[in-house]
């Protein structure tokens, strides 16, 4: 009955070892590997390229604004700069999404997968119950992660294509800018005033930058925050109620079962 005892102990120890290993050398590899994740990547990838032609729009033009002679246009030239700023907020947060893509996959199946089967082979061994409890949340959360950020950069490609139009209207916008201006002896000296229809181009530019500012900041910003304070939520209603939680006897009782 004894050998039968540690026979099934073995056997339970082995299969969860195995698990592990499966996770750290085949899983998490393939979880982590971007080329898995092409589509995910390629949206946001095309979020950075138009964040920075738009970051690289606003401090060219809020440069060649400060250059003009006088102070009529150093307004729409701190406004621009201003703007600037925050379009380089957002590219810092673009790309942390780009990397907890295939991060993700790599914390989920490389730590916390195996963590929760050493948590397990530990109850097995020690008889130590409660571990089994909190193997099975830890393998919960990894599984969370995992699903929580493609699902994040989802969401928030389904409603920045609603508004993608906005975005591309203000690179067009830029593409199509030329700031010309009336003088008397070459052009931007001290008698030189700025052209109205060059004002009206860049009010237009600045309306449209606007707008695509707060299209980025609600996808790439406010979204993924939502996203976060969710798993938060989450996470603290797994281990803080008795939900989703194995029977931490069945184990035992397993282990406990004579063959035959």
């Amino acid at each position: 009955m004894k050998f039968a005892l540690n026979y099934k102990k073995i056997m339970i120890v082995a299969l969860l070892t195995l698990l592990a290993v499966i996770s750290i050398t085949k899983i998490a590899p393939a979880a982590a590997d971007p080329a898995n994740h092409k589509h995910s990547i390629e949206q946001t990838e095309e979020k950075i390229a138009s964040v920075m032609t738009l970051s690289g729009g606003a401090a060219a033009t809020s440069a060649t604004l400060s250059l003009l002679p006088g102070d009529m246009c150093t307004p729409l030239a701190e406004q621009l700069a201003e703007l600037a700023k925050y379009f380089l907020l957002i590219l810092s947060a673009l790309y942390l999404e780009k990397f907890l893509i295939s991060l993700s996959g790599y914390i989920s199946f490389m730590i916390l997968i195996p963590l929760a089967c050493l948590f397990v082979c530990i109850a097995v061994v020690a008889g130590k119950q409660n571990l089994t409890r909190t193997a099975v949340k830890i393998a919960l959360i990894g599984v969370i992660i995992f699903g929580i950020v493609p699902a994040s950069v989802k969401l928030s490609d389904m409603v920045y294509q609603t508004q993608a139009s906005k975005v591309n209207d203000a690179i067009d916008d830029y593409n199509n800018l030329e700031i010309e201006g009336d003088a008397e002896s070459g052009l931007f000296n001290e008698f030189s005033t700025i052209t109205t229809e060059t004002i009206e181009n860049v009010s237009s530019f600045m309306d449209n930058l606007l707008e695509s500012l707060a299209v980025m900041i609600v996808t790439s910003c406010v979204i993924p925050l939502l996203v976060f304070f969710f798993l938060v939520w989450l996470v603290k209603i797994v281990f803080s109620a008795n939900i989703l939680v194995l029977d931490t006897t069945s184990l035992e009782a397993l282990a406990k079962r004579p063959l035959g």
